[in-house]
């Protein structure tokens, strides 16, 4: 299959001497549905991006509870931070959801790639950037709101991502994982929400039916 390194966000943009180093140093490697491709607290020795498929990132709890934190489509990367780091080691585990082509950098390579090309590295500096803004917001949902807020705002953000247009069958235990809480609540929650017309349900398929009165719930004002 051949390579093209410019559907990776990442790279897209990137000068044709940034694609050939990339080129020159990366390869391809299978999954598929449901095996591991890193664990997390082992050496970080790569970094991924998503050729094809979907990647579940996610840690688990001591108690055995997974907890997702992502889940990547194509063109997304993951693995940067614990790359860029001095003695790093992989912060969070990594599944394929489906069968996916991931392409692979060597931790050493990426950071020779860096210190060739300044200009891509200061890109990379501001997607870093970016993921720490979304980690932190989503570290305040788990920290200050409520279980149902934050059930309100996974499904307006999926809706904004298109998933549950392009008919998405979630799982209560996947939305449950990347919620931060249990199946049984989810699905006591769905179910309100579908009572009071938030949102039509049908074989897991969810479609967003009263968007205003999901806001009012992501925001504790109903």
């Amino acid at each position: 299959m051949k390579i093209n390194w410019r559907k990776i966000a990442l790279l897209a943009d990137a000068k044709n001497e940034v694609i050939e180093a990339f080129s020159e140093r990366g390869w391809m490697v299978s999954f598929e549905e449901s095996e591991p491709v890193l664990w997390e607290g082992d050496e970080c020795v790569s970094v991924y991006f998503v050729h094809s498929g979907s990647v579940e990132i996610y840690r688990t709890s001591m108690d055995g509870r997974e907890h997702a934190m992502r889940i990547l489509h194509e063109g997304e990367s993951f693995n940067l931070v614990p790359a860029l780091m001095k003695e790093g080691e992989n912060l969070a585990n990594a599944r394929c959801l489906s069968r996916a082509e991931l392409l692979v950098v060597d931790r050493a390579d990426l950071n020779s790639i860096l210190s060739r090309f300044p200009h891509f590295a200061v890109h990379v500096l501001q997607v870093m950037a970016d993921r720490l803004a979304g980690m932190t917001k989503l570290v305040g949902e788990l920290a200050l709101l409520t279980v149902r807020q934050r059930t309100a705002a996974f499904l307006m953000r999926e809706a904004d991502n298109a998933t549950l247009k392009k008919g998405k069958n979630w799982t209560q235990d996947e939305m449950a994982r990347q919620i931060g809480t249990v199946r049984d609540v989810i699905g006591r929650i769905l179910r309100d929400f579908e009572k009071k017309g938030y949102i039509h349900r049908i074989r897991g398929n969810i479609s967003l039916i009263d968007r205003e009165g999901l806001e009012r719930t992501a925001k504790g004002t109903k």
